[in-house]
């Protein structure tokens, strides 16, 4: 009974909050991480015999996590990304309002009902949670969270404190969109100039690739084939097989994808969420070409 009385707060507290495809997200990704960690434990005791080893389901976890959810990272920052170039023109079509003798509530129910692109839905869910009896305070609150964006959450901070002395709310809400547009533009520059240390880590990854290629296509079977015995010598007469050379460059890698993608993330935004989509790139291209090109 009292289960029954609290699933409807609950699914609603979900749709305001934008959880619903988040939650539906993260658990496709931990049965899919699920799924190929089993393997590769039943790998791991001998249950398991395929044509991918342990390595491989391991690399296979890591695909399935950074590819599912660096899918829907990065759906979610260029829906962000179109927010923040729009959410201006909606504060600032607030403080027309205002300034027509409307009240907060009236603004924000007003606006609900005008095309802002993709920022229109966003706008309705605060109506909405408005309609239903929640302050305007908590509904922006409500909606800082939901998109969770430096400048909108800043921009929600200066309406909210405005509301609440009791001041000249039209004036600040031009100031709120005046400061949000300036933050948007300093952030576009900040991003185009680090595209290019991006695009620096994405070239130094592709060459310790091809290096390692080479190595593993020509040097190391000359090194281990029947004209090194002199090397082998030289190395105190035991053998060395091609077996035990590659997996230490196959291994090598993946950690410099795993370890270039993370840095990459980092350097695009500044936010390591940012990373999966690269980590995936990175840790896919350099299992494809040991598995297709050097057959491991």
């Amino acid at each position: 009974m009292l289960e029954n009385l609290h699933k409807p707060e609950f699914i609603k507290n979900l749709v305001l909050t934008g959880q619903t495809t988040r939650f539906t997200v993260q658990v496709v990704t931990a049965a899919s991480a699920s799924i190929f960690v089993l393997l590769a434990i039943l790998t791991l005791v001998g249950v398991l015999k395929s044509f991918f080893t342990l390595a491989d389901f391991l690399v296979l976890t890591i695909l399935s996590v950074t590819g599912i959810y660096g899918m829907y990272t990065s759906l979610q920052a260029r829906k962000i990304y179109k927010i923040d170039r729009i959410f201006p023109d909606f504060v600032r079509d607030l403080a027309e309002s205002r300034r027509a003798g409307m009240t907060f509530t009236k603004a924000i129910l007003f606006a609900s009902k005008g095309n802002y692109g993709i920022l229109t839905p966003e706008i309705q869910k605060i109506s909405q949670q408005v309609s239903w009896g929640s302050s305007v305070t908590d509904a922006l609150i409500t909606f800082s969270e939901r998109v969770k964006t430096k400048s909108i959450q800043r921009t929600i901070s200066l309406i909210i404190e405005a509301s609440k002395s009791g001041g000249n709310v039209a004036d600040v809400l031009d100031v709120a969109a005046k400061d949000a547009r300036e933050i948007k533009m300093l952030e576009a520059e900040r991003k185009a100039n680090m595209a290019s240390y991006v695009v620096v880590i994405y070239v130094g990854a592709f060459v310790f690739l091809a290096i390692i290629a080479i190595l593993c296509s020509s040097f190391i079977p000359a090194m281990t084939g029947s004209s090194a015995q002199g090397m082998q010598g030289a190395l105190g007469g035991g053998s060395v097989r091609q077996e035990d050379i590659l997996p230490i460059f196959y291994y090598a890698t993946l950690i410099q994808g795993l370890g270039s993608g993370l840095v990459a993330g980092v350097f695009e935004d500044g936010n390591l969420s940012s990373s999966v989509k690269h980590v995936f790139v990175l840790v896919f291209v350099n299992w494809i070409a040991f598995k297709v090109l050097l057959g491991m």
